[in-house]
């Protein structure tokens, strides 16, 4: 098993609504495998770590999943790449949204957290950021 963490960017994607599902897909921009573990962290105004769910699979498209998705779009979905690559999760924690949270974009850059979150981080390489993520879990 995997960690990882998924940025989101709420201004294209309504991911609290997404993620409010028991299950839900995202875009597969890494090497995640079904089992593995995925944060996703929410951008600005928030810029935090929201939601922690189990990866149920990996092989899904654009196509076959589209309509599930259409409604968290915040933008014209005619466009979009049938091929882009999906998978499907089950949200198995939400965390409060705030300042005081222990996931804000502060304490994970003061325990381990390098640069900006442009894209997906495997933990296994940072795992001072993964002990601290996975202690305020348990």
């Amino acid at each position: 098993m995997t960690s990882w963490i998924y940025p989101a960017n709420i201004k294209l994607y309504d991911v609290i609504g997404a993620f409010d599902q028991p299950e839900t897909y995202w875009p597969r921009n890494s090497k995640v495998e079904t089992g593995d573990v995925v944060y996703i962290y929410l951008a600005a105004p928030y810029k935090q770590i929201a939601y922690a769910c189990d990866v149920l699979r990996t092989d899904l498209t654009g196509s076959s999943i589209l309509e599930q998705v259409k409604p968290f779009f915040r933008m014209p979905v005619e466009n979009a790449d049938p091929l882009k690559r999906f998978m499907q999760v089950r949200t198995t924690a939400r965390f409060e949204l705030g300042e005081g949270s222990p996931f804000s974009y502060k304490n994970l850059k003061e325990n381990g957290l390098s640069g900006m979150l442009m894209g997906p981080r495997k933990l296994e390489n940072s795992p001072d950021l993964r002990i601290y993520i996975e202690g305020q879990i348990s």
